[in-house]
C-alpha cells in the first residue's frame, strides 16, 4: 500500500518538511519524493510568483492495524493536518495582504516596459541621448563599471544604474540625481519634442518615496493630535507629490503647497482648517517682550576738534 501527501512551501525543502507532516510517516522511514513545481519568485516584486509543490509517498506494508492504534492514528494526522492548514492559510493570508499592499503603492517602474540593456537601444534614439549623457558624467566622476537599463514608455524612459560607489550621484537628499536627471532629460530632448528622463540608482527612489510616506503619516497625526498646521521641507514635484498622495489617504487632514521655485513646499493641516503655512520665526519668545521694554540707548557724540591740516604733518612722517 502506497500512503502519499502534498506540501507547499516558499522553498522545495519547506515542501517537503510539510509533506512530511502530513504523511505522518516514522522517523527514518524510506520517503520517496517528487517535485511537482519549484518556486518562482514575482516579477518586480509585484506579478506572478508561485510556491513549490512537492508530493511525499511512502510504501506501507498491507497489515491491517489494530483498530484502536487506527482511531489514533488518525486522530493525531487529522490534529497535524489541521495544523499545517492554518499554518498555509496564514501564509496565504500574508501574501495577499503584501500583494494588496504592492498593488496600492505607487511604484516607479509602473507603466514601463522590461528593462533592457542599453546596448539594445535604438542609435540616437532620445533614451539613447541620454544614456550616452549619462556615461560622459560617470566617466568624468570615476565611477567605475556601472551597469545601466532602461525600461521605455510614450515620451518617457526610466534609466536604472548598478554599481559600487554611486552614492555621489545621488548626492543630499538626491539632488544631485535630480540634477543628473533634469540635464539628462535635455539631453534626450536635444531632437525636438518634449521627452522626460526618471534617473534611479538601485532602490534609492522606492526608499526615498517610503521614507516620505512615512514622514507624510507622522506629520498627519501630529497634525490631527494639535489641531496646528505643519509645514515641510522644500521639496521637488516629484516628492510633493509623493506626499499629497499620502495624505489623500489619511481622514480629517488635507495639504497643500506653497512657495516658489525651490523654496515651495507642502503644508499639512486639518481639513477645513488655516491652510496658510506657519510663521517662521527664529527669535525667542522672551526676546520680544525685554525688547519692548529696553530703552534706546544714548548716542555718544564724538568730541569736537579742529581738522587736521596738511602743514602740519611732517615731511617725511606717515600719512593715516
Amino acid at each position: 500500500m502506497i500512503k502519499e501527501a502534498t506540501g507547499y512551501g516558499l522553498t522545495v525543502e519547506e515542501a517537503k518538511e510539510n509533506a512530511i507532516v502530513l504523511l505522518g510517516a516514522d522517523e527514518g522511514a524510506d520517503i520517496q519524493f517528487d517535485v511537482v513545481a519549484t518556486p518562482k519568485k514575482k516579477t518586480l516584486g509585484l506579478f506572478g510568483g508561485r510556491r513549490a509543490e512537492v508530493r511525499a509517498f511512502i510504501e506501507l506494508p498491507d497489515e491491517k492495524p489494530k483498530k484502536k492504534t487506527a482511531k489514533k492514528e488518525d486522530k493525531a494526522n487529522k490534529k497535524t493536518a489541521k495544523s499545517v492548514e492554518k499554518t498555509e492559510k496564514k501564509a496565504v493570508k500574508e501574501e495577499k495582504k503584501e500583494q494588496k499592499k504592492a498593488d496600492t503603492k505607487p511604484s516607479i517602474y509602473e507603466g514601463y516596459s522590461e528593462l533592457v540593456s542599453e546596448d539594445k537601444l535604438e542609435e540616437n534614439s532620445a533614451p539613447a541621448r541620454a544614456v550616452k549623457y549619462i556615461r560622459t558624467i560617470l566617466a568624468s566622476l570615476n565611477c567605475g563599471e556601472v551597469k545601466i537599463t532602461v525600461g521605455e514608455k510614450e515620451n518617457a524612459a526610466l534609466v536604472c544604474l548598478e554599481g559600487d560607489d554611486l552614492g555621489i550621484i545621488i548626492g543630499r537628499r538626491g539632488e544631485t540625481l535630480d540634477a543628473i536627471q533634469y540635464l539628462a532629460s535635455l539631453a534626450a530632448n536635444n531632437g525636438g519634442g518634449y521627452y522626460k528622463v526618471t534617473l534611479n540608482i538601485g532602490d534609492y527612489r522606492e526608499k526615498r518615496e517610503e521614507a516620505l510616506v512615512s514622514l507624510a503619516k507622522r506629520v498627519c497625526a501630529q497634525v490631527l493630535k494639535t489641531g496646528r498646521s505643519r509645514s515641510l521641507e522644500p521639496m521637488n514635484p516629484y516628492e510633493r507629490r509623493i506626499i499629497h498622495t499620502a495624505v489623500q489617504e489619511i481622514e480629517g487632514v488635507v495639504s497643500n503647497s506653497f512657495g516658489e521655485g525651490e523654496n515651495r513646499r507642502v503644508v499639512i493641516a486639518v481639513e477645513g482648517g488655516d491652510m496658510r503655512p506657519p510663521r517662521m520665526d527664529n527669535r525667542r519668545r522672551g526676546d520680544r517682550s525685554r525688547g519692548r521694554d529696553r530703552k534706546p540707548s544714548a548716542t555718544v557724540k564724538a568730541p569736537e576738534r579742529e581738522p587736521k591740516r596738511d602743514s602740519d604733518i611732517p615731511l617725511y612722517g606717515k600719512v593715516n
